[in-house]
């Protein structure tokens, strides 16, 4: 498990978190570097202003303009003398500005002369500073014990300390301060500034309503019940659950479980939108509990899906099913790809686990997908077919190169990490003799670029990763000819995202641009005696919800194929629409091969009321095949696309089952509701609404020359549709909510 006293992706500061909005960053996305020879050797915003100086003593900075030249592989040495109170350092300009939002730091590496040496009370702080055009110090931040001990225990290999910029800058510095125990050196490589990742704009929507504390009340759902026959619930519940719904994201309601309490609670709550969140969205919670979370969570939760108050029988729980992602601000999102439309969402305590104690809720949502993934992803997906494939991977044991085989150097199968099958995979078997190291490198099928994650897929070995596996790991980045960039190791420097298959990605970001990533395990304590290795990979991905989610486009009710007179007729309907553009209808001739545009249709733009579509596939009979697959593609005015269900159309045939389909969906009273039958009998039939008690409250009769009838007016309430042929027996269903006005 993930011990609390660890962080998944570790600030390097002791000052307040800060969590990068979307759209922050530089908007030309592009690294600048100290390579323009602009450095400063004093600098005067420390305690002691002591000059530094560029000769070779035990204290100060020697060859600071090292740091400046246009070589990011040179450094200059920062030096600190036993027992002088005084503070070292350097300060750097850029070849640019930074922007707002930008990671501003400085490459460092310790010297292996310093390893296990230092004492962190002693040394004092390592503080980075950021500076206007005028020398003018903008921000202070002080480096984390944490981050330190993973520097100064680590190898030669370079390192960065950084902190997201809140405001733009034209230089910075770093300083050392305090009483030295031992003489001390640090490698200074360069600054920079890079953009940080952007999040992905989504389509979604959350649980957020603008509303007064007292109004909330119908937005949210909390309850308690007994597990087993000898827990009982006092003192446990959900406390505060109006703040999962209120405005703020970053107010929560909490699991409140008191020692000795074993409880199933459950919180539901409502999306702020009228219109249901469509299949193939997420649906989840963003939640945490002060510390790290990990696989285990997920065996004690459960998330469950509702549309218009009744459950749409999708219900998810445990590792296998669930995902959990970190988020960049200490939280977590637990959540599952949907297959039915929904407009709430309920997350339960099913489990004992003690991380689930005081779970933190802080609002529930439904997105897109694309919510979660980046823009770009490079693997070493390698073809082991083609020549030079073998140079794909490197297998070093103590830092010589060896050839595993069998195991012999560390590593089972390197191949098995380097090629492009994604269940294939390497063992590193994690060493045990005192000051060894096994090393893996591989090669990516293409370039990360400067600002991207650098990582590791690995499985879970012998257990899952801890703050102490994480202190063995190393990982490295190079460039195409083979040299170091640079690397981080550590529980503090490393970042861990859970898979929802069980695997795990280790990574960090970088500062330049590499073609490899190399991961190394180190001697020590353990709970993994071995690590699957089963891809390297660069990618732009932020992890998490975005913080801005656009609405949903269009409310599609509908969308359906028939066969008519040797051609494919589709129609579909909408019962709102925001900004949408146009409709694409695509055409597949199986369920594995491509679609492709067989027309479009002009959308409706901006409408709140219900509206029908409909495009003739003139083309479906000489297609060659007995089944064809249709959706609809659906574009909004800024070129965001959303995909419609998968309709499947048998040639030459009326489909087999006869649909019933109902909207607007829900309707306010004041609306007339339509319904339309598809694939009706040729003799037609009857549509009946039923109350919730199953008295029969209106009917209207359809026949495929009429199949859009409207049903007479109904009350607010549940309804039950049915679809019933000319001898009564019953087609097909739809329930129906109409509310007030």
């Amino acid at each position: 498990m993930l011990h609390s006293t660890g962080r998944l992706r570790a600030l390097l500061v002791l000052a307040t978190a800060m969590v990068l909005r979307a759209g922050v960053s530089a908007a030309a996305g592009l690294p600048v570097y100290s390579n323009n020879n602009q450095y400063s050797d004093y600098d005067p915003y420390v305690s002691t202003t002591i000059p530094f100086t560029s000769v070779t003593l035990e204290s100060g900075v020697q060859n600071p303009e090292r740091t400046a030249d246009a070589s990011l592989t040179n450094y200059a040495t920062l030096n600190t003398t036993i027992g002088v109170l005084s503070s070292s350092g350097i300060r750097l300009g850029f070849n640019g500005t930074g922007a707002i939002g930008d990671r501003a730091g400085i490459v460092v590496a310790n010297v292996s002369t310093n390893r296990n040496l230092i004492n962190l009370n002693a040394l004092g702080a390592i503080t980075l500073r950021t500076y206007g055009t005028g020398n003018n110090v903008l921000e202070t931040r002080v480096v984390s014990a944490a981050v330190v001990r993973d520097l100064l225990a680590g190898d030669e290999r370079p390192t960065q300390l950084e902190f997201v910029a809140n405001r733009a800058f034209s230089k910075i510095s770093i300083t050392v301060g305090g009483v030295a125990s031992v003489s001390f050196k640090l490698r200074i490589y360069y600054a920079y500034a890079v953009p940080s990742l952007q999040q992905q704009q989504a389509r979604g929507v959350i649980s957020q309503f603008n509303l007064p504390a007292a109004s909330l009340t119908p937005y949210y759902g909390a309850s308690t019940s007994n597990v087993g026959v000898v827990s009982v619930c006092a003192g446990a519940g959900v406390q505060n659950p109006e703040q999962a719904v209120n405005n703020s994201l970053t107010d929560y309601a909490q699991f409140v479980t008191p020692v000795g309490v074993s409880c199933a609670q459950s919180l539901s709550v409502k999306l702020a939108d009228t219109r249901p969140a469509p299949a193939g969205y997420y649906a989840g919670f963003v939640i945490g509990n002060g510390g790290l979370l990990d696989l285990d969570v997920l065996s004690g939760l459960r998330i469950s899906t509702y549309r218009n108050g009744v459950a749409t029988g999708e219900s998810v729980t445990g590792a296998g099913l669930l995902e959990l992602r970190a988020l960049p601000d200490g939280k977590y999102q637990v959540s599952f790809p949907t297959t039915l439309p929904f407009d709430e969402v309920k997350i339960e305590r099913v489990g004992t686990v003690s991380a689930l104690d005081n779970l933190r809720l802080y609002y529930g949502f439904g997105v897109e997908p694309r919510a979660f993934e980046g823009t770009t992803h490079v693997l070493s997906d390698n073809d082991p077919t083609q020549p030079g494939f073998s140079n794909t991977y490197e297998v070093r044991q103590n830092a010589v190169v060896c050839v595993a085989i069998n195991g012999t150097c560390g590593v089972t199968n390197p191949a098995g990490a380097a090629d492009n099958d994604p269940n294939t995979f390497a063992t590193i078997a994690m060493p045990t003799a005192a000051l060894s190291t096994v090393d893996l490198k591989l090669a990516l099928n293409g370039t990360g670029a400067a600002g991207n994650r650098a990582g590791m897929v690995v499985g879970a070995g012998a257990g899952l990763l801890d703050a102490a596996a994480l202190d063995q790991l190393t990982l490295t980045t190079y460039d195409a000819n083979g040299n170091v960039l640079e690397s981080a190791s550590g529980s503090s420097l490393l970042s861990v995202n859970l898979l929802p298959n069980g695997r795990q990605e280790i990574s960090f970001l970088t500062t330049q641009a590499f073609n490899s990533v190399q991961i190394t395990a180190t001697s020590g304590l353990s709970v993994l005696s071995s690590l699957p290795v089963y891809t390297a990979f660069a990618d732009d991905r932020s992890g998490g919800l975005p913080s801005v989610i656009t609405p949903l486009p269009v409310e599609l009710t509908a969308f359906a194929a028939k066969w008519n007179n040797g051609a494919a007729d589709l129609t579909w309907a909408t019962a709102t629409e925001k900004n949408s553009s146009y409709f694409v209808v695509e055409r597949a001739k199986g369920p594995e091969t491509a679609f492709e545009a067989v027309g479009q249709v002009a959308a409706a733009g901006n409408s709140t009321q219900a509206r029908t579509y409909k495009l003739r596939d003139a083309e479906a009979g000489a297609q060659g095949v007995d089944l064809l697959y249709y959706r609809l593609r659906q574009v909004d005015v800024d070129g965001t696309t959303t995909y419609s269900p998968v309709a499947a159309l048998t040639v030459g045939k009326l489909a087999a089952t006869p649909q019933l389909q109902v909207y607007p969906n829900p309707a306010s009273g004041a609306e007339a509701v339509l319904v339309r039958g598809l694939n009706l009998p040729a003799t037609g039939g009857l549509v009946q609404a039923y109350s919730q008690l199953g008295q029969l409250v209106g009917q209207v009769a359809i026949t495929p020359a009429n199949a859009q009838p409207q049903l007479p007016a109904l009350a607010p309430g549940l309804y039950h549709v049915v679809l019933r042929d000319a001898t009564g027996q019953k087609l097909a269903t739809q329930r129906l909510v109409i509310g007030n006005r």
